[in-house]
Parts: structure tokens; sequence; C-alpha cells
């Protein structure tokens, strides 16, 4: 049950008029802990520049779909208030049916493009990736230059045959959301937008700090849950930070009218398979975090905050190197682990084996996509 109908069904003395005051008391506090999320970051409204482009990349979840509502809402306010706006919105779906089983997303993203109309929207398929990562270990991967053998081979069949040479269920959906993540980088970067704007709950980040450590890319995770300027020089927010993933689908409940027509995840979510070998990370932390949610919230919240106090260098200049997959810095002094699995001195193994060093990998990338 929802914090919203909670709410309701504890106040015996419900009226018309006391429903309205309890819905619009709990909108007014999902937006204003986004709003001042916003104005922290320096997002606020300036009406005498030219107005920013925030970039939104939408899953089509109650947490994306809440954020572009909230956005279209202040944009809609200020419009009526000064006949401008401060800011656009492009959002975003990456198609990502060549990883993963995706729902049918045509109906829901049609119905999202009528109901708000006044920003700009595109979708890209997955494997458009490699038309910006030429650079990227993927082409020093033997996995990928095996996908990679035919001159007439597709994209898809190339990330297809990568994905599917991949040790395990978590490598494939690290490689995946790794990708997904370039790819909304590099778009970013063509259209010169000001922020990109992610739709994570507290909730959201509490499993991917602690999915990241699993994963041994512990190091990594300034960069992948604070906001700020992320390592591809384009600043990230995380407006919905401060809100509990409850609170959120709340909200999509208790607005005029439900934002539940416009979401391809409003079915329960998926179990853990009983398959060990297709249970990922990412499965496992989701059902602790859903249960830890519901009845110990602040647990959650602590583990976002303590997170929030590792430091990340504000400039990407300042990390020696990076990971030629994730792009993210690597740890100073850490030993880099060759495609057959092997730690060694970079040095020593670059002398051995004749190819580029490959120390610039990180951990946690260098698990993902060596074979055991």
């Amino acid at each position: 049950m929802s914090i919203y109908a909670s709410m309701i069904r504890a106040d015996g003395n419900l009226t018309s008029t006391r429903l309205i005051l309890l819905r619009d008391c709990f909108t007014k506090y999902v937006v204003t802990k986004v709003t001042k999320r916003l104005e922290s970051n320096k997002l606020r409204a300036v009406f005498n520049e030219v107005p920013k482009l925030f970039l939104l990349p939408l899953s089509l979840g109650f947490s994306s779909v809440a954020l572009l509502h909230i956005l279209d809402r202040q944009l809609e306010h200020q419009e009526t208030r000064t006949g401008r706006r401060s800011f656009q919105v492009h959002v975003l779906f990456v198609d990502q049916s060549v990883a993963i089983q995706q729902p049918d997303y045509a109906r829901a993203w049609r119905s999202l493009k009528e109901q708000f109309p006044s920003h700009t929207y595109s979708i890209l398929q997955l494997e458009n990736v490699l038309n910006y990562n030429t650079d990227s270990a993927l082409a020093l991967s033997p996995l990928f230059a095996q996908a990679a053998d035919s001159p007439h081979s597709p994209k898809r069949h190339c990330l297809e045959t990568f994905l599917a040479g991949l040790p395990s269920a978590t490598s494939r959906a690290d490689m995946t959301g790794i990708l997904r993540s370039q790819l909304i980088n590099a778009f970013a970067k063509g259209i010169c937008c000001d922020s990109i704007l992610y739709g994570d709950s507290t909730t959201r980040l509490a499993e991917r700090t602690l999915s990241e450590a699993a994963k041994g890319r512990g190091g990594a995770i300034p960069w992948l849950t604070a906001d700020g300027q992320s390592p591809s020089g384009i600043k990230t927010v995380y407006p919905m930070r401060d809100l509990l993933r409850k609170e959120i689908t709340a909200y999509t409940e208790s607005t005029i009218p439900p934002l539940t027509p416009f979401l391809i995840e409003n079915t329960p979510e998926r179990q853990p398979s009983a398959s060990s070998k297709n249970t990922t990370i990412e499965d496992l932390m989701g059902q602790y975090f859903k249960s830890v949610e519901q009845n110990y919230p602040s647990i959650v919240a602590n583990v976002v905050r303590t997170s929030g106090r590792l430091v990340a260098p504000s400039a990407v200049g300042q990390a020696e190197a990076v990971c030629h997959i994730c792009r993210l810095p690597l740890i100073e002094g850490a030993k880099g682990l060759h495609w057959s699995g092997e730690q060694d001195d970079p040095a020593d193994i670059a002398h051995a084996t004749g190819r580029r060093d490959t120390s610039s990998l990180c951990y946690g990338c260098a698990r993902s996509t060596l074979n055991p």
C-alpha cells in the first residue's frame, strides 16, 4: 500500500474537502523536495539568460515520469506568471531490447507526448552507442572482436553477440547499464545540454551504491550517485534523490489525472530467479531495499547520505587515468587486469603481450568482461 493510500485509510473522518487538502499537501511535499534539490545545484530560474536545456533520460518508470510531470508543472507556472520559460526539457528514451526483455513502450510513449506536448522527444537504440564509442575497450575485447569479424555484421548483431559472450547475468546487466549511460552522455554532448536530470530516487541510489561496491567499482561511487560534474564533462543532477521510491509511487497515483497510464513498470517487480545463473546483483539489491524501505526507511536514506560523504575529483583531468569501458577514474596504484584475467604490473603485461596497457580497465569492468 502506498503512503498516500495509508494516510487516507488512517483518517477515519475523511471528507471530500479533507481528501483534497491531504492530496495537495502531499503533492507540495514532493514538489518542494525536487525544487530545493534543483536550486541547490544552481538550476533555479534565471529569466535574464538564454533558457537552459536539460536532458531527461526517461525509463517510463515511476521516478522519471514523476520528474517530467513536476518539471512540466514548473514550466507552466512560470509561463503563466511571467510569460517566459527559464529552461527547456529534451526527453530521451533508450530502447534496450537488444540486451533485455523490454515491455512494449509505444503506447505509453505516445500518450506521454500527447500529455506533455511542449517538450522535445527522442528515442535511441542501445546499439547506437557504437556510433559514438569507437575508442572504448569494447574494441579491444576478444569478445567484441569476434562479433565484429564480418565487415557486413550489423551493429545490433555485434552488440548481441558481445553481451551473449559475457560470463554472467550480472555482467550483462552491468555492461548494458554502462553502455546506456555512455549513449546518454554522448547524446547530451551532441545537443549541447546544460545538465542531465536523472529521476533516481533515494531507494534507487542506495541500490546502486551497494551494487557497484559488490561489483568491485566502489571507488567510483561518488561519480555514480552524487550531483555534480560527471567524467564526461556534463553536469549530472538527481532531483528526486531526497524521496523514497514508495513516496514517488504515491505521487504518480495522487496526481490528476494519475500518471500510471504513462508507465511501463506498473506491473509487480520481478522476483529473483530460482537459478543463480539468471539472478543479478541488481535483482538482489532491489529485493532487499524493497523490504527495507517499507519498515526501515531511515536505513535507505543513511546509505545514500554516507555515500554522499565520499569526495570525487572536481574534474576528470585530476584523475591520472580512466577506465576505457565505464570511463570512470581508476584508483591510483591499482594493478591492471589482462583480458586473460591475470593481475599483474601493467608494464609487464604490455611487454609480454605486445598489447596496449590493460591497466586502463577498472576492476569492476575487467571482472564483468573477462571469462572466469
